[in-house]
């Protein structure tokens, strides 16, 4: 027998990039972090998680939009480096009718809000150097698991 391979582009995985009527009135967040678990964001009050190099897509509302992300740690939400979510009005923005965020982080997570193409080049390219930040995540990661066994 035979190994086929399947080849998955982004318009498949997200065909409402791809599409202008499916892309109206839509927030369109890509996780461009390097931490190895899963972070939480919060847009427009709805929350979910998300991974990095994954797409989440939220419906868009006439006036005051916010988005937020974050980690939990010890149940609190943390890693913001605003601690604050970022807002928008769409009547500042009455061209557009479709909005582009990156979640990128450093020492923390923050929100950056983009142009269409600026975004379809992220998806495309996710930053460099994310095996190294990867690496210093997953020592985070044990050194806090050990502290919580001894803590608690």
């Amino acid at each position: 027998m035979g190994c086929a391979t399947t080849t998955v582009t982004q318009q498949d995985v997200t065909p409402e990039l791809f599409e202008a009527e499916l892309e109206k009135g839509k927030i369109f967040v890509f996780a461009n972090h390097a931490y190895t678990r899963t972070i939480n964001i919060r847009v427009n009050g709805e929350e979910r998680q998300i991974k990095h190099a994954e797409t989440q897509i939220f419906d868009l509302q006439q006036g005051k939009n916010s988005l937020y992300t974050f980690s939990r740690v010890f149940g609190e939400e943390a890693n913001n480096c605003f601690n604050e979510p970022y807002t928008f009005n769409t009547e500042m923005f009455q061209d557009e009718e479709t909005h582009f965020f990156l979640i990128q982080s450093t020492n923390c997570l923050m929100e950056i809000h983009v142009t269409r193409n600026e975004y379809l080049s992220q998806i495309e390219n996710p930053r460099p150097g994310v095996l190294k930040q990867m690496t210093q995540d997953l020592i985070n990661d044990l050194a806090n698991g050990l502290i919580d066994e001894l803590i608690f």
